[in-house]
């Protein structure tokens, strides 16, 4: 096994819907098809009351479609020091800084006729530094971090690349009294030792504000795999407007995961038209450097036919 990891990170906050299921198939595909380390993780710090369920539920659907993992499945939400930790580090930095505004009320502020964005965003981070101290971190409140407001050209092996522009200061811990997503899912991925972040292209910029992160804490940024994501008829995210994508759903109504593979094979180009295909063939056939770019549609036809069984 090479020395290279990725991870699976499903979040209990919804039910997993084929698009979740293309990326996870083919975050799979890639690591098994090179030798990779891949851990399970269940990204749980907003999930719902009953995360056992939920989170056993999206195991299930991960195995019922032939998708496996390395080691013991990780919680997130019992990693919540190591992100203490690494605030207290940027803190320590002067890289974090208090802010009790609300999004509402920055959005207020950088919008303002007078002034640059970047004065305007300066204008926040100055009035809002906290004089704290260094060795406590206050419970339940924001803290942003200084981020360097600039345009930011990632390389990434799947996407088309597009500068990513960080224009203001961004939230990585909440008054929740927990990390915010970019945070955790920087601290995660560092202390797990993944080198290889496979994720759908909604989240390329993100990967933008969590490069800053990685510098500031002095860690090694990760390869970026940004996937094409699956969207409805309309080219938005697929919801309940579009019909039931939910993989449970398709599971309960007995159709195989085969179709559900052999569907995500033509999106890949693996295949030009639509034939079951189970998760080791898929594997074996996928062609890293043909994975398309660009979004695909869950079209009607498509769903009928994984019900014409």
């Amino acid at each position: 096994m090479t020395s290279r990891r990725t991870r699976l990170a499903p979040s209990p906050t919804g039910a997993l819907h084929i698009g979740n299921a293309s990326s996870f198939l083919i975050n799979w595909a890639i690591a098994r098809k090179y030798d990779w380390e891949i851990l399970l993780r269940m990204e749980d710090l907003d999930g719902p009351r009953k995360k056992g369920e939920t989170i056993q539920t999206s195991i299930d659907i991960l195995t019922w479609l032939g998708i496996d993992w390395d080691g013991e499945m990780i919680l997130q939400s019992e990693g919540i020091q190591h992100s203490r930790d690494a605030l207290k580090s940027l803190i320590n930095q002067n890289l974090a800084y208090h802010c009790e505004l609300t999004r509402k009320e920055i959005d207020a502020v950088a919008s303002a006729p007078h002034g640059t964005a970047k004065q305007r965003n300066n204008s926040i981070r100055q009035n809002n530094i906290h004089k704290h101290n260094k060795q406590e971190v206050p419970l339940c409140t924001n803290w942003r971090f200084t981020a360097s407001h600039c345009s930011m050209q990632l390389e990434d092996m799947c996407c088309t690349t597009s500068p990513q522009i960080v224009e203001s200061d961004f939230v990585i811990w909440t008054k929740s009294n927990s990390p915010s997503y970019q945070l955790a899912v920087v601290v995660d991925d560092h202390r797990q030792g993944i080198t290889d972040v496979i994720r759908g292209n909604d989240l390329f910029h993100s990967a933008a504000l969590q490069s800053q992160l990685y510098e500031a804490l002095g860690w090694n940024i990760p390869t970026w795999w940004h996937l094409p994501l699956v969207l409805g008829a309309d080219k938005k995210r697929l919801a309940k407007r579009h019909g039931d994508s939910r993989l449970e759903t398709f599971r309960n109504e007995g159709i195989p995961p085969e179709r559900i593979i052999g569907l995500i094979a033509t999106w890949c180009n693996i295949q030009d038209n639509l034939t079951p295909m189970n998760a080791i063939t898929f594997c074996k056939e996928l062609d890293v450097p043909s994975i398309p770019k660009k979004n695909k549609i869950f079209t009607q036809k498509e769903k009928q036919w994984l019900f014409d069984f």
